[in-house]
């Protein structure tokens, strides 16, 4: 993102939109409101009429159209990073929850993650705070606004074990007991089945699968909402797994533990 890796430019735009969305006919006023000197303000506003950037109008600084387009392009790219960003990081500002209590519009509301599900609590204090948009009995769901803060929770775990695939023998070729052994001593609350193989297998142990698409979307989703998962597939669907998980957690601050088996 090279507006919030070059000063030069991120400086340049900071004065490009000052002058674009008020009314400056001297440097002084514009140097304060960026905090460079005046004189800096100077070099840049020579280089900016240079690049058709900016005109003077009736003794003020005015954006030109080119500027305008300009500075159009350099925010909305900005804000694109920035959306894909906060979207990584879950900060939101409305939602919806099931009401761990009686609820009443207007009231503030603690909010908590329990078995993955988001509940709202009246009278309870939390990490992550809210309002209620409207009157909710316990159980029932009940919409958030002006959040605040992190619902705090513990991030689950993902437990990944790689089967065989059907050329190499599919379930005819796994120690099912051996599988059945791993999977007893784990503390699973969601299981996903990435292919037939995976199905198979799971049927034989008497497991049922909670999911069989987008397994590596779905995975990283409940790990994120505190449930421990368990994924299971050939090669292909771990691999694929596996990268989602790391590049998830190259781009979040709270990273998602996971553990592979290949029996």
């Amino acid at each position: 993102m090279e507006l919030l890796r070059e000063k030069s430019l991120s400086t340049k735009v900071l004065i490009l939109l000052e002058i674009a969305t008020g009314h400056y006919s001297q440097l002084s006023p514009i140097a304060e409101k960026i905090g460079i000197t005046k004189q800096g303000v100077s070099d840049y506003l020579k280089k900016m009429r240079e690049e058709g950037l900016i005109h003077i109008m009736n003794g003020e600084y005015r954006a030109s159209v080119k500027g305008i387009e300009f500075l159009h392009s350099q925010l909305m790219e900005l804000k694109e990073f920035l959306d894909k960003k906060i979207q990584k990081l879950n900060i939101i500002e409305n939602c919806a929850a099931i009401a761990g209590n009686e609820i009443r519009k207007g009231e503030k509301v603690g909010l908590f993650m329990k078995n993955g599900e988001l509940v709202a609590y009246q009278g309870k204090k939390s990490s992550s705070m809210g309002v209620a948009m409207r009157n909710a009995r316990k159980g029932e769901d009940v919409p958030i606004k002006n959040m605040e803060g992190i619902v705090e929770h513990e991030m689950g775990k993902i437990y990944l074990i790689e089967l065989p695939s059907p050329s190499e023998g599919g379930t005819k070729a796994c120690d099912i007991k051996k599988i059945k052994e791993i999977v007893e001593t784990l503390k699973i609350d969601r299981i996903g089945a990435c292919d037939v193989v995976a199905k198979v297998l799971l049927r034989k142990l008497k497991k049922p699968y909670d999911f069989e698409f987008a397994c590596a979307y779905t995975t990283i989703e409940a790990a994120q909402k505190g449930l421990n998962v368990l994924l299971l597939g050939w090669s292909e669907g771990i691999k694929k797994a596996i990268s989602a998980i790391e590049d998830f957690n190259l781009s979040s601050p709270r990273k998602i533990r996971y553990e592979l088996f290949a029996p």
